[in-house]
C-alpha cells in the first residue's frame, strides 16, 4: 500500500513542478503577438502629384509576456493601383491633425501585456490617390523584432464619407472613421 502512495506522491510532485515551470514561462517568457485596434478617427489629405498624408491613432497591444520591438511601419491600400508603393511611416504626433509634438519615426517597444497608443503619420510622394466617397481597405504592416520581412498586423477600413469628401483632397483635417461602422464589410 505504501508503494501506491509513493507513486501517487511522485506523480503529483512532477505535475506540480511541470505546472510551475509552465506558469513561469507563460507569465514571464512567452513571446506574444501584436494586436492593433481599428482607428476611431483619422486625418488625411489626398494627393495626386503632391504628398498623400494620413495620420491614424493606433493602439498596439502585446498579448505576450516579453516586449516586442516594432522596427518600422507602413500603410498599404491593396485595392488601389498604387499598392506597389506603400505609405511610409515618417513621424508620430501628440495631437491628431496637427504638428504638435511631432517626432521623426523610430522603432518603439510594446511591453508585455501592455497597450501603447501612438498617432502615426504616413506619407507617399507622389500621392497617386485622390479620395472618392467610399470605404478603403488599409493594411498596416510592420517589421517586428529582428526580422527582415513585412507582416500585416492589422487591416481596417478608412471611411471617406460625402462629408469628408468636401475637404479631404484639399486640406489636412481630421475625419470620423466610425460614422459608417455599421456598413463595414472588412473582417
Amino acid at each position: 500500500m505504501n508503494f501506491g502512495i509513493s507513486h501517487a506522491a511522485i506523480i503529483i510532485s512532477i505535475l506540480a513542478l511541470l505546472f510551475t515551470v509552465f506558469s513561469f514561462w507563460w507569465m514571464n517568457l512567452r513571446k506574444g503577438k501584436i494586436r492593433v485596434g481599428v482607428p476611431r478617427s483619422y486625418a488625411a489629405k489626398g494627393g495626386g502629384d503632391t504628398v498623400l498624408l494620413i495620420e491614424v491613432p493606433l493602439v498596439f497591444f502585446n498579448d505576450g509576456a516579453t516586449p516586442i520591438i516594432i522596427q518600422n511601419l507602413r500603410l498599404i491600400f491593396p485595392d488601389e493601383k498604387s499598392e506597389t508603393k506603400p505609405l511610409t511611416f515618417v513621424a508620430t504626433v501628440n495631437k491628431l491633425g496637427t504638428d504638435e509634438g511631432r517626432t521623426f519615426a523610430s522603432q518603439f517597444p510594446v511591453r508585455g501585456r501592455e497597450a501603447l497608443k501612438l498617432i502615426c503619420e504616413f506619407q507617399r510622394t507622389p500621392g497617386n490617390l485622390i479620395f472618392e466617397e467610399k470605404q478603403y481597405l488599409v493594411k498596416l504592416q510592420a517589421v517586428i523584432d529582428d526580422k527582415d520581412n513585412w507582416e500585416t498586423i492589422c487591416s481596417f477600413p478608412l471611411n471617406v464619407t460625402m462629408h469628408a469628401l468636401m475637404t479631404i483632397n484639399e486640406r489636412f483635417i481630421t475625419h470620423d472613421n466610425w460614422s459608417e461602422y455599421s456598413t463595414w464589410t472588412i473582417g
